[in-house]
């Protein structure tokens, strides 16, 4: 019995140096195809959609960080000697590195921990997930007029606690142990660089836990020109992240350092999760030539990509790829700026290669959606399923959880951030937060409720609280992905005041919208 596991530890072994292998022989297939390269320009600039910011920017990115010109390396002045070198080097550390890391997260100390854990059978990896964090330091607003004025006019985030719901994050994700935990864009508020610096500091504290934290912007990250600081009665622009560059000399050790092969066009690379496993996290954003909401996958990206998705399948390696942009149409309410500009192109790709999960944010509703297969594939090929991770920074404080069985079935699930727990445990008196999830909830609805008066008008306002008020009760359920009460609704006085009043009206459209897109809850699934 001690010879097979030491046989199958032996194999595995032998797997996961064969994974490193390919995708570092990836690496420089990819790095020497796209020297002297230039960077595919951006999509048009569309329309900005009323509450969000447009971002934009330039997205370059190398092997070893970009430069300051943002064009990456000059790897035509190396000699053929010095690039091999430089290549074997880079493969070299992230070999260390790798094996490093698996020591944290084994836990493993002195040489018999080590001998029981190599014969320890095969465990299967797991992934925490978090998006659209929004994080907005404390040092960013003084609690006054100006910041008070802007979380009145936001989307029913609880900015005021920025700090304490990431600081819960981090200790969940050290709680949880996963094998990573990865960020799908909009991490920061408005790009604020002092938000990311910040941000990054605090992220730091998982991966020193042997927790490999990997992240990709998304479209609030990189180029924002709303980036903002608020004292006073004052909102003052912020010092912002320009380049992609910029992005990677704060982040590059959330996933960039790791990787052993990035594209060179993009902030995008690959990350194996193990000798089984590839995460292909994908730069969506459009930062080229200004500031943009939409999203795309670019040209040269999808080329490197496909590299990847074609060996992966050569080599029986199974591979999710994340973003921060939906592949898919995913909401009867929220119709424009979220799905990708190529979606259609991305998703037959990722059916060519029978890639089973795609994961993305940006939405800020909980979603999970198989897309129907079109004519010209097989029978046997099943649709693409998307996972849309409802916003962290929401009442709620909702992440997932990815994990894969032996047979490579994947069970997601919704999990909630115990920001009450957190207070407490520091010794807080703070009463909204010793009851954070009934408090936010209510605060958010107050929010919303309030937002929607504004647009009622010939009504008495106690009759606009009582409809508001019903808006609101359906909002917060349809971004968390619950099921929408809308039979409930639907006996209420206050849905006899909408159908009185304004029965073609937007917010009434949108209820009805909300309630046929949440019919069921969207907050797990199992993906074979």
């Amino acid at each position: 019995m001690k010879h097979y596991k030491k046989i199958t530890a032996l194999i595995y072994g032998a797997l996961l140096l064969i994974c490193v292998g390919i995708v570092w022989f990836l690496g420089a297939l990819n790095r020497q195809g796209n020297t002297g390269d230039g960077r595919e320009s951006a999509a048009q600039e569309g329309s900005q959609q009323s509450g969000e910011n447009p971002n934009g920017g330039r997205t370059p990115g190398t092997e070893n960080g970009p430069d300051v010109a943002g064009n990456g390396l000059d790897e035509s002045e190396e000699s053929e000697e010095e690039r091999l070198a430089r290549l074997e080097q880079e493969r070299q550390e992230w070999l260390a590195e790798y094996r490093r890391q698996r020591r944290c997260h084994r836990g493993t100390h002195g040489s018999d921990k080590n001998k029981e854990e190599a014969e320890k059978p095969y465990e299967p990896p797991t992934l925490m997930l978090a998006s659209d964090l929004h994080y907005m330091s404390s040092t960013t607003h003084d609690d006054g007029k100006a910041f008070w004025s802007m979380v009145e006019h936001d989307d029913g985030k609880i900015d005021q606690y920025s700090e304490e719901m990431l600081d819960t994050l981090v200790e969940t994700a050290i709680e949880n142990h996963p094998t990573a935990l990865a960020l799908t864009g909009d991490i920061t508020l408005n790009g604020e660089r002092i938000n990311h610096e910040l941000l990054a500091e605090k992220l730091q504290k998982v991966q020193d836990e042997g927790i490999q934290v990997l992240v990709i912007p998304g479209n609030h990250d990189i180029q924002n020109k709303n980036a903002s600081t608020y004292f006073g009665t004052q909102r003052e622009k912020a010092e912002y992240l320009e380049t992609g560059e910029d992005f990677y000399e704060i982040y590059h050790q959330f996933g960039y350092d790791q990787s052993p092969n990035r594209d060179t066009a993009s902030l995008s690379y690959v990350y194996p999760l193990d000798a089984k496993h590839w995460l292909l996290m994908m730069d969506s954003c459009i930062y080229d030539d200004g500031n943009h909401v939409e999203g795309r996958i670019g040209e040269a990206a999808l080329k490197w990509m496909e590299t990847h998705l074609k060996v992966a399948k050569e080599h029986d390696i199974q591979v999710i790829v994340l973003a921060h942009h939906n592949l898919l149409q995913e909401s009867r309410l929220f119709t424009t700026q979220c799905e990708m500009e190529n979606g259609p192109e991305v998703t037959a790709l990722l059916e060519q290669y029978q890639v089973p999960l795609y994961i993305s944010g940006h939405l800020h509703v909980q979603r999970i959606r198989e897309h129907v297969t079109g004519p010209g594939l097989e029978d046997e090929q099943e649709g693409i399923h998307e996972i849309v991770l409802s916003p962290y920074s929401f009442p709620g404080n909702q992440y997932g959880m990815l994990n894969w069985d032996l047979n490579d079935t994947m069970t997601f699930e919704t999990r909630h951030a115990d920001v009450a727990a957190w207070a407490k445990e520091q010794g807080s008196e703070n009463p909204e937060l010793l009851n954070f999830s009934e408090w936010s909830r209510q605060y958010a609805k107050s929010v919303i409720q309030e937002q929607v008066k504004q647009t009622i008008t010939m009504v008495p306002d106690d009759l606009k609280e009582k409809m508001a008020s019903m808006y609101a009760d359906l909002y917060l359920p349809y971004c968390l992905g619950e099921a929408v009460p809308w039979n409930d609704a639907k006996q209420t006085s206050a849905y006899t005041l909408w159908q009185r009043v304004d029965p073609k009206g937007k917010k009434f459209k949108e209820m009805q919208s909300m309630a046929e897109d949440s019919r069921v809850a969207r907050q797990s699934c199992i993906i074979q």
